[in-house]
């Protein structure tokens, strides 16, 4: 627990609630109480930075604890109130609250939660995470620890007495179809949506260095020069590859978007990066599948990175304007047999797979699931797969069983779990293959960022810009198989971004060569992970020869899970390292002092 801690008792209220916070929160005063936040309020009823938070404070004072809903930005509150303690998660926050009904205690670090002699760890989080179920860490109450829940995004609970839980924000999202819709008559908006985002982050952090990583591609690079448009002393990063030809192009971009906007931008070549894995890592309150790519990565940004900064990035916009092939069994799922018509010709021209493969593909992935999974496996390995539906939905072929996982319900119930779940909180009308995306950045970055008190910021997973995109724009502008990648997103940028890197073709950036190389670079670290494993859950040695299949750059699901398996493992330990030596920075907690 960090050693300044600004702290109130009971005072002189009649209910013996008990809170604190550290200085890196906000505490703010309102007659219902005390407010404890974390994160950024970024808007308000067209207020930003301190007003919109006071505009707050006399909301909650004067109509509860529910006017939170009403509040724009990415962060988790605590409300102290005089007979309850209230939590609320706002709708896309990367951040966390957790809590236990046991002793009436919330708090924002999980660390807070974790006793050595009684802590009982949660089967069920380790499968979902090797799984690599998408959502898990996002839509569920389950946390890594049995006893602690999760408050889920847009939901307000009460502790004071019996637990209550109140759901004040979800949607339903659904495609909108418009085939007169124009980009032109929707891309001012995105951009307008997107400069106030950036505007009311830095309100909320009006003393905060700001940092932007760029690749040199159309997401980073919108986000750089939107914000070149309203800050300056912007210190700016880029990974360059440059035995790439494609980056040699990107490194140009990078640097265009500097000159432009006055950013001070750093080029990081490979050999700049860390050459080992950290196996010491700071404090982070739950795992990451992508942990390798924190590791170096995100470890490298805080090296560059001013202490306090807000680190932009382009994170999200692929969810949002990326178009996708899961768009053609889309269409036939929903009936619209005009469009799936009209969508197969370009579709299968970019994908250079035949009409009547992709239709073919788009039909099977119609049947029941359990259905589909049984005849694919029934040819799966062979010369020809007919049940093979890769290019329309990757997901349902990526359920081979993990041998080596002993633990846990299956892939199937989880999946299964996984869908009730978003139909309650955003409804099942597109596509999303992930959507705890929102809380992903600071599950990476956070045991390198915390440190130096550096803060993920992340535009494109904003609720306004989602709500938008998903309300009021055509699906077909983004599902656009005729033209270019993201062309809306394109015309969003006219006059900002340069032309000639608006025009690129393509921006991909490879990982793969990098999580290959810091597998080999970890192996004795993660043979000695395995033996931390508390029995019954994994096979030990199924588990090592799958790392040694992944050292040859093999993949399939079981090289996939055991990478994922390292993430979790590598967490545990500095998990346990950490909130048992009460070093957990950032900490706010309320709870009832007669427990």
């Amino acid at each position: 627990m960090s050693p300044a801690l600004e702290q109130a008792n009971v005072d002189a209220r009649p209910a013996p609630i008990r809170w604190s916070a550290d200085r890196g929160c906000r505490t703010i005063d309102c007659t219902l109480g005390k407010i404890l936040i974390e994160g950024a309020v970024f808007r308000l009823d067209g207020r930003t930075g301190p007003e919109a938070l006071r505009h707050l404070a006399e909301m909650i004072g004067r109509e509860g604890p529910q006017a939170i809903a009403r509040a724009e930005g990415d962060f988790v509150a605590l409300i102290a109130a005089d007979d309850a303690v209230y939590g609320f998660k706002s709708f896309t926050s990367q951040y966390q609250l957790y809590y236990r009904e046991a002793d009436g205690a919330v708090a924002n670090r999980l660390g807070f939660f974790f006793d050595a002699a009684a802590t009982r760890w949660n089967e069920d989080y380790l499968a979902r995470h090797v799984l690599i179920v998408p959502g898990y860490q996002f839509l569920s109450r389950e946390t890594p620890l049995r006893d602690v829940s999760r408050v889920l995004p847009g939901e307000l609970i009460r502790l004071g007495g019996a637990i209550t839980r109140e759901q004040l924000v979800r949607r339903s999202y659904g495609y909108l179809l418009d085939a007169g819709q124009r980009r032109e008559d929707v891309a001012p908006q995105i951009l307008a949506i997107l400069r106030d985002s950036i505007k009311g982050r830095l309100a909320a952090a009006a003393d905060a260095r700001i940092c932007v990583e760029i690749s040199g591609g159309l997401d980073s690079s919108f986000i750089a020069c939107l914000l070149g448009e309203q800050a300056s002393g912007i210190r700016g990063v880029m990974f360059s590859q440059p035995h790439l030809p494609s980056h040699a192009i990107s490194e140009g971009y990078a640097r265009e978007v500097a000159d432009r906007y006055g950013i001070d931008l750093v080029i990081m070549p490979p050999e700049a990066l860390p050459d080992a894995v950290d196996t010491d890592p700071g404090y982070s309150d739950e795992p990451s599948d992508f942990f390798w790519f924190g590791d170096w990565f995100s470890r490298s940004v805080a090296g560059v990175a001013e202490p306090g900064s807000l680190v932009f990035t382009g994170f999200g916009a692929d969810q949002l304007f990326l178009r996708s092939p899961s768009f053609l069994p889309w269409l036939l799922r929903h009936r619209q047999y005009a469009l799936f018509a009209g969508a197969l010709p370009p579709a299968s021209r970019l994908l250079s797979r035949g009409r009547a493969n992709l239709g073919w593909q788009s039909v099977l992935s119609q049947l029941p699931e359990a259905l589909h999974q049984r005849l694919n496996g029934a040819f799966a390995g062979g010369r020809w797969n007919p049940f093979d539906v890769g290019d329309v939905n990757m997901q349902r072929m990526l359920t081979d069983r993990v041998p080596w996982l002993r633990c846990g319900e299956g892939l199937r119930a989880y999946t299964e779990e996984r869908y009730a779940r978003e139909r309650e909180l955003v409804g099942d009308g597109i596509i999303c293959d992930d959507w705890g995306y929102p809380a992903a950045p600071r599950t990476v970055t956070q045991s390198h960022f915390a440190a130096k008190g550096l803060t993920d910021a992340s535009p494109f997973c904003d609720l306004p810009l989602l709500d938008f995109v998903y309300g009021e724009v055509s699906a077909l502008l983004v599902h656009d198989f005729d033209g270019r990648y993201k062309e809306l997103l394109r015309e969003s940028q006219k006059g900002i971004v340069p032309d000639s890197l608006r025009a690129r073709q393509n921006d991909t950036f490879t990982f793969d060569s990098f999580l290959l190389k810091y597998a080999n670079k970890g192996r004795p670290y993660f043979d000695a992970l395995l033996h931390t494993v508390p029995e019954g859950w994994i096979d030990r040695r199924a588990a090592a020869y799958a790392l040694e299949q992944l050292s040859f750059g093999m993949t399939t699901s079981s090289t996939r899970s055991v990478m994922a398996l390292m993430g979790y493992l590598g967490w545990r330990e500095a998990f346990i390292r950490h909130a048992s030596a009460k070093n957990v920075a950032g900490l706010m907690v309320a709870r009832f002092a007669d427990h």
